[in-house]
């Protein structure tokens, strides 16, 4: 039961009453949840007063860019930002004109969920988006979706971004975690970290899918601790997912839908921002998404810029398995880089990427379909089914990464269950059926248990 900040003084009186009651004797009050309400015509809800364990309920029906701050929940304890469940329809927050600036923006949020997953008053079944970020006018914002400040220990589940590209808006990422102003050099032991991006949908944005964290260059908190899960990413002018800046922790990227990522058209000074999934400089593990139709890599790890290897902030191990990478490079221009499968690296000086990719499905790739640049680390290539790669050598590592056990093969000789449908399960004639080595994941990319019979499978999936 929940109830407004003004009358939670009462409810709790009658809280601890009825607890003497039952119990006999006086005990430590429970705290209860208060509700706060954000109301339609808000542009700023100031949260100091809002308790960890508290909801912030954002009212259904269509309002203007919005700007949360200084809610101070706690990783156990979260504050829960979230859309009504007793409204008649998702709270939808939309900017009307400008060219820059916020839609939705959460600034010093630390333990908060930003909860979209609510279903209000006949919502229908299934997935529901019950927060909607968008605009109906004007050039785009900055960034539709943007925690910032001093912000950690934050999740964004079950929210849309609609950024109406090209149609309406001209620029904009979708979701964006970082802040400029918030510089490493004055807080030297924060991180900005427990962040989990979950379940939403991403579509029609000029800029990125996500941006999460920023170059080295920028001088601003490092990340730790990020999840990116079970989103969908569609039709993006730039990268679908980006993070960048993940020195420690565990850092994964998984089950995602990256589809048409890299989509612009005109010529821009940046030649390497058009991959599906991209790591930026930090440790990774990015498995069991699909990712379809790039500008270029399906799937690009990176190091750029720093940190220098002299930091001591690595080795920055990057495990990539059990991805499906179908037509990296279709969107292609002439504009953009290389475009390949996966590709990995570093700018020279800088830490290096120890590159651990394996159990991989590649598919029409318009270049090599695993490239590996000799500014990386070790590491190992294997298991990998590649089929259809435009130009040789299809796979290209160094001497120093270990290379075995793929296949390399047109699409009819895999033996896919039905290529041209986008279904890259194996029949049961496949030749990479029981051939993938000993260093195989525990599951496959639908999560179904390795091997299933007999030895394990090459490629993402586990046959049939």
């Amino acid at each position: 039961m929940q109830y407004h900040a003004d009358g939670s003084a009462v409810a709790r009186v009658w809280a601890a009453l009825a607890l003497v009651a039952a119990t006999g004797f006086g005990a430590t009050e429970p705290a209860l949840a208060a509700d706060h309400r954000v109301s339609p015509g808000s542009s700023t809800f100031e949260c100091n007063s809002v308790k960890p364990g508290d909801t912030v309920t954002i009212a259904s029906g269509t309002r203007g860019p919005l700007r949360i701050r200084n809610c101070n929940g706690t990783a156990s304890n979260r504050i829960v930002i979230r859309n009504d469940p007793n409204g008649n329809g998702p709270a939808v927050i939309r900017q009307t004109s400008g060219t820059s600036g916020f839609v939705f923006n959460c600034n010093n949020c630390v333990g908060v969920d930003i909860d979209g997953s609510y279903k209000w008053k006949g919502a229908p079944g299934g997935k529901t988006y019950g927060i909607e970020v968008t605009v109906t006018g004007g050039g785009g914002p900055t960034a539709f979706l943007m925690v910032g400040g001093l912000s950690r220990f934050v999740t964004i589940r079950n929210v849309e971004i609609d950024g109406k590209w090209p149609a309406i808006a001209k620029d904009g990422n979708g979701i964006v975690v970082h802040d400029k102003a918030i510089k490493r050099s004055k807080y030297p032991s924060l991180w900005r970290e427990g962040i989990l991006i979950e379940d939403n949908y991403i579509h029609d944005v000029d800029g990125e899918g996500m941006y999460i964290g920023a170059n080295y260059s920028a001088g601003e908190l490092p990340l730790r601790n990020v999840e990116i899960r079970y989103n969908r990413v569609e039709d993006t002018g730039w990268e679908g997912i980006n993070t960048k800046s993940m020195w420690s922790g565990n850092n994964t990227i998984h089950h995602n839908v990256v589809r048409r990522a890299g989509k612009k058209t005109s010529s821009t000074s940046e030649k390497e921002q058009y991959a599906g999934i991209k790591n930026n400089a930090g440790a990774v593990k990015i498995y069991n998404n699909w990712v379809e139709a790039t500008g270029q890599h399906g799937i690009e790890v990176w190091s750029q810029q720093g940190p220098k290897t002299s930091e001591g902030r690595g080795p920055f191990e990057a495990h990539i398995w059990n991805n499906v990478i179908v037509d990296a490079g279709k969107l292609w221009r002439s504009f953009m880089g290389t475009s390949y499968g996966i590709n990995v690296g570093a700018q020279s000086g800088v830490e290096k990427p120890i590159p651990y990719i394996y159990n991989n499905t590649i598919v029409n790739a318009r270049q090599r379909s695993i490239n590996v640049s000799s500014t990386a680390g070790g590491g190992r290539v294997n298991d990998n089914i590649v089929a259809g790669t435009g130009s040789n050598p299809i796979i290209s590592v160094p001497g120093f990464v270990q290379l075995s056990n793929n296949f390399v093969g047109s699409i009819s000789q895999v033996g896919f269950v039905n290529a041209s449908g986008l279904d890259f399960r194996l029949t049961v004639n496949s030749p990479a059926l029981n051939k993938g080595s000993s260093n195989h994941p525990p599951s496959d990319y639908t999560d179904a248990r390795r091997p299933k019979e007999g030895g394990p499978d090459q490629g993402a999936y586990e046959g049939r």
